[in-house]
């Protein structure tokens, strides 16, 4: 089950890795998009699902950690209602604004946000997006406003199509608009700079301190999923991480993969669901709980 539409990192993570495991396995591994609602349709179809290893999510931090610390009414809760597998990847967000705005960098585009407040557009995808919109917003001191799209997919192609100004997405989702002339691409999230765009500085080089975070993609079961049933999935997910052309086809997307432990995930969704949850209260950020 995937909680975005098709296309965009989520799904297209989720595809690579079914169309591994139905080698593996010997029979068909479906892969169904659930989108809505930020992600929590297709997470609360999962946590509800019969606990028998045939029904898996594959979610990012926009739906394990980030839902769990900005919607109050939350249908599920992440490490209550669902079992960790393999973290599958990794990647920063990537700053992207569409070349009609003129920005060459990040100082640019604040200042123009800063003199037309309010005017500015950016795309939504979910919460993760919108999250890392308002933490700039926050930091930086501007009026910036967001527009919500069904997934990663239709905001990036918003983008591009010069519908929006802006978005921060991550490198999966971003890579059709890394390679469109249309888009810029402006700075990277990670503390350091990503080993796929050398050439962007960190948000915290572009004068934006205190910005950081990275985008993760991970595989989880329902609660009360049997043990036995777990250390099998585990230890076939993480023997398809292994293997040369599943991380080739990250690389495509500007991803990397985790470690291939399910602890690796467990521990990700609680120091995320920690550090998001002391930027919303610190930062006083309030999203539309509708």
């Amino acid at each position: 089950m995937v909680p975005t539409p098709p296309g965009g990192s989520i799904d297209a993570t989720a595809r690579i890795l079914a169309n591994k495991l139905q080698v593996v396995w010997g029979q068909s591994v479906v892969v169904d998009n659930r989108p809505g609602a930020s992600m929590r349709i297709g997470a609360e179809a999962v946590a509800k699902a019969s606990p028998d290893g045939y029904t898996l999510l594959v979610a990012h931090d926009g739906a394990l950690s980030m839902n769990a610390v900005v919607y109050k009414n939350l249908p599920y809760q992440p490490q209550r209602d669902f079992e960790p597998l393999p973290l599958i990847a990794t990647a920063p967000e990537v700053f992207l604004t569409n070349v009609k705005t003129g920005a060459g960098n990040v100082q640019d585009f604040i200042a123009a946000a800063k003199r037309n407040p309010g005017k500015l557009t950016n795309a939504s995808g979910g919460t993760n997006s919108l999250l890392y919109l308002e933490l700039l917003k926050s930091i930086a001191g501007v009026d910036i406003l967001s527009v919500p799209y069904n997934g990663g997919a239709p905001a990036i192609n918003a983008v591009i199509a010069g519908d929006v100004d802006m978005m921060i997405a991550d490198l999966g989702t971003a890579n059709p608009a890394l390679q469109s002339p249309s888009v810029r691409a402006i700075a990277v999230t990670s503390a350091g700079r990503s080993g796929f765009l050398t050439n962007l500085p960190t948000m915290q080089e572009a004068g934006v301190p205190g910005y950081e975070g990275r985008a993760w993609i991970g595989v989880f079961a329902p609660a009360g999923t049997p043990r036995e049933v777990l250390v099998r999935l585990e230890a076939d997910i993480a023997g398809v991480m292994r293997e040369s052309d599943f991380i080739a086809r990250l690389a495509a997307l500007r991803m990397v993969p985790g470690n291939g432990k399910s602890s690796e995930t467990r521990d990700i969704v609680a120091a995320d669901i920690e550090k998001w949850g002391k930027v919303v209260r610190e930062r006083h950020i309030e999203i539309d709980q509708n």
